[in-house]
């Protein structure tokens, strides 16, 4: 237990070094440019119109259809 104490400085610099790198590789899979037009389609679904969902009323919630 006691070397595990010693060497507790340096896995704290460890581990805030593996999260920022865990960090740069989900932004490199995110932000790839191969993947843009992947997001643009998927960043217009809220604003997509569904067949019988446009006439109602405001209380009204939508049926959900068959999954």
């Amino acid at each position: 237990m006691a070397q595990l104490i010693e060497h507790l400085p340096i896995l704290r610099s460890l581990w805030v070094v593996w999260f920022f790198v865990l960090f740069l590789l989900m932004l490199w899979f995110v932000l790839r440019p191969s993947k843009k037009s992947y997001y643009e389609s998927q960043a217009d679904i809220p604003l997509r119109d569904e067949p019988g969902h446009a006439h109602a009323s405001p209380g009204e919630r939508p049926a959900r259809g068959p999954r």
